[in-house]
């Protein structure tokens, strides 16, 4: 499978994930489909906006925001280089999630992901757990790696903490263990405040 192609599917996981959270938060599939087409923005100065509502932070090296969606309960920004690459691909989510902790909003994009990937043959398993420092505070960021059926091996970086307002917020990098930029992702979330 080619690198867009595994970008598409990247990017039409998030979209279902953001459906399915709207869809039972609003209670039905006309408004959902009608939320949908007002709520999906593609202009930089908008997604940029968008993002910064909810987090802070300096992107890495030719990277820019290309995509965001804001439904009601979720906000969620896709960033990925400038150039089509294969680059790994940033995303950025918000949940007004009630109760729920930041391990459990991991967990639930974690199974999400693993749902989808499992159909496209990518099957990731936490090689590692360690402390990253955000907006000043020790949070968990789980190190995930395997392959994918062409046997790509590609490599996941997922956080979630509290952002503006208290919502939760959550970060996964994921892409190729072979453009992975340690340096890069490592700055890129400890700029991350509010």
């Amino acid at each position: 499978m080619s690198t867009t192609g595994k970008r598409l599917i990247l990017i039409g996981v998030a979209a279902v994930f953001c459906l399915l959270a709207v869809g039972a938060a609003v209670g039905g599939l006309a408004l959902l489909g009608n939320r949908v087409k007002n709520s999906v923005v593609t202009d930089p100065a908008k997604v940029q906006q968008m993002a910064h509502g909810f987090i802070n932070y300096q992107l890495p090296p030719d990277y820019k925001e290309q995509m965001g969606m804001d439904f009601l309960v979720y906000k969620m920004i896709m960033i990925s280089p400038a150039e089509p690459t294969t680059r790994p691909l940033i995303l950025l989510a918000q949940f007004q999630a009630g109760n729920m902790t930041a391990d459990q909003m991991s967990q639930q994009m974690q199974q999400s992901m693993a749902q989808q990937n499992g159909s496209s043959g990518l099957k990731l398993k936490v090689v590692e757990t360690r402390s990253v420092t955000i907006n000043g505070k020790q949070v968990p960021l789980t190190v995930s790696e395997g392959s994918d059926q062409s046997g790509l091996t590609l490599r996941q970086w997922i956080t979630a903490f509290p952002g503006k307002s208290g919502a939760m917020t959550l970060v996964m990098i994921q892409g190729s263990t072979e453009q992975w930029d340690d340096a890069a992702f490592d700055s890129f979330l400890s700029s991350i405040t509010w």
